[in-house]
Parts: C-alpha cells; sequence; structure tokens
C-alpha cells in the first residue's frame, strides 16, 4: 500500500510540475481578423498519427493501422470537447460554432472518405465537403502506441492492446518511461487552404499517465491557444 501510495502521489507531482510544454511555437496570420469576419462554423478533422518508434514484434500492419486510427479518433474527440468547454466560458468564449465530430466524420463517411483519406485531403477538399469556413487538421508524432482508449468510446481488440508493448506492465512502470511528442495544430481557412492559426509543441510525455491525460493535456493547450476570441 505504501509503494502504491508513493507512486501515485509522485505521478500526481510529475503531472502538476508538465504545466508548460517545450518549444512551443505559435502563428497568426495577420490578416486573421479579415479573413474570418464571416466564419460562421468550424470542423476538426482527424488527427494525423506518425509512428517513429520501434514497431512491437507481435504486431501486425494492419493492428498498427487499427491503433493509429483508434488513437487518431480519440485525439479528435478530445480536442472537441477542449474547444467547447473554452467556446462557452463567459470571459473568452470562442465565437464560431464548432461541427460536432459524429457529423464530421458521418459527412466524410459519406462522401467514401476514410480516416487515412483525411490526412492527405487538402483543407480546401475538406471544408467543401463538410461545409464549412474553416478546417482544423492536427499532426501527432510520438514513440508509443496507446492503450486504455475506451473512455473516448472506442476500443481495439484486447489481443491489439495487449502486444502495443514488448515490455512487461512491470517494467514499464518501473523503468520510468517517458517519451517525446510532437503535435502541430493548424486552423485553415476553407476558402483559399491558408493558414489562419497555427502552433507546434513538444512534450516530453510520462507513459504512466492514463491515455485520457495524455490527450487532454496536449489538446487542453491547443484549446486554450485557440483563435476566434
Amino acid at each position: 500500500m505504501k509503494v502504491k501510495k508513493t507512486i501515485i502521489i509522485a505521478g500526481l507531482l510529475l503531472v502538476g510540475l508538465m504545466t508548460q510544454f517545450c518549444g512551443a511555437k505559435r502563428f497568426v496570420t495577420p490578416a486573421f481578423y479579415e479573413k474570418t469576419a464571416g466564419h460562421r462554423i468550424i470542423a476538426i478533422a482527424p488527427y494525423e498519427m506518425i509512428f517513429t518508434g520501434k514497431k512491437p514484434k507481435k504486431l501486425t500492419v494492419q493492428d498498427i493501422r487499427e491503433i493509429e486510427e483508434i488513437e487518431s479518433l480519440a485525439f479528435q474527440e478530445s480536442l472537441y470537447h477542449c474547444l467547447m468547454r473554452q467556446a462557452t466560458r463567459n470571459r473568452r468564449p470562442i465565437r464560431v460554432e464548432i461541427m460536432p465530430i459524429k457529423k464530421t466524420n458521418r459527412i466524410l463517411e459519406k462522401h467514401g472518405i476514410d480516416i487515412r483519406d483525411s490526412w492527405d485531403m487538402t483543407p480546401e477538399e475538406l471544408a467543401r465537403i463538410l461545409r464549412v469556413d474553416a478546417v482544423v487538421k492536427t499532426r501527432v508524432e510520438k514513440r508509443r502506441y496507446m492503450s486504455g482508449l475506451a473512455s473516448f468510446g472506442v476500443e481495439a481488440g484486447s489481443v491489439i492492446l495487449s502486444h502495443i508493448l514488448d515490455d512487461s506492465p512491470f517494467d514499464l512502470w518501473i523503468n520510468l518511461p517517458t517519451s517525446g511528442i510532437r503535435a502541430e495544430c493548424f486552423l485553415y481557412n476553407g476558402r483559399d487552404g491558408s493558414v489562419l492559426w497555427g502552433i507546434d509543441i513538444k512534450d516530453e510525455t510520462d507513459w504512466r499517465m492514463s491515455a485520457n491525460a495524455i490527450i487532454d493535456r496536449i489538446n487542453y493547450y491547443f484549446a486554450k491557444k485557440f483563435p476566434y476570441r
């Protein structure tokens, strides 16, 4: 009990210390207010997931595709909820409507566009199909796959999740599994595809944190810095 309590406290302290991202860079076009004056609704595209680490031995190509698509949807849903919380705040609310994720993905699916297809589409193409004024596209680069994504409403098969890492749970816990994540979030004008706003962050993530905490932490930062105020 003492060991578990110590680990939990240490984890909480670490989360508390990790309040800033390393090398965060932001961009806002000087013509932002001019270009967005008529904007009424925006959409969040599925996240592009890039894996840069060593592939777990027991995962097939299909397993990896499934995991990355699950992660993509989890990140996408998390950003939507983080932005919605920001949108309803009294002090600095977001002034545009954000298309619900389920509607966004349903429209894309109706047009024969799957998650991976959306990664390669231009902002203008996505905006035209979704009938929105601007599109948020995000890219996440990381060296580990995530498990424990059921709370986002998505699940991978238990066999896949059991082989996400070659290490045993004990080794994973004890060996201080920190690893960097790089995430880029851009808001594109639907009319001409120009970048309206963007942010690029690097985060040394503690993988003992839950998938929820890791994903929400990144998206909370994006939402906090999001424009349209």
